[in-house]
């Protein structure tokens, strides 16, 4: 699913930020990762860096960030981005790997509640 937006990374980063608190602790051994006081940045930079688990197929880079586990919070988000556009997966996300979705039951809800809490910020 394809988007168009302005300043997409924005978008991107807030919509991180937003399944981050979505998730509201870490699951299992995250608890050693766990960082209850990280900020919007914080969260991602973790993103950029596969903070939690460096290495891995899935890893953030230019145009692309992916959050598997983010301070011990398993959320398995991923986003392809350019400039002026977000392309997010289609598929419906799962409440038992990804818990953001409980309170945003589709990666289209979780960019519509980013672009609506940037909106607020602006």
């Amino acid at each position: 699913m394809k988007y168009q937006c302005d300043n997409a990374e924005e978008v991107v980063k807030e919509m991180f930020w937003l399944a981050w608190q979505a998730c509201s602790g870490p699951l299992g051994m995250g608890i050693l990762q766990n960082n209850p006081e990280a900020g919007r940045d914080d969260v991602w930079k973790n993103v950029q860096t596969s903070g939690d688990y460096v290495g891995s197929l899935l890893d953030s880079r230019p145009g692309r960030a992916y959050g598997d586990y983010v301070f011990g919070r398993m959320m398995k988000v991923g986003a392809e981005y350019g400039s002026d556009w977000i392309e997010l997966r289609e598929e419906a996300p799962r409440p038992d790997y990804q818990a953001w979705c409980l309170t945003y039951p589709t990666y289209g809800a979780l960019y519509d509640a980013a672009v609506a809490s940037l909106g607020k910020r602006a």
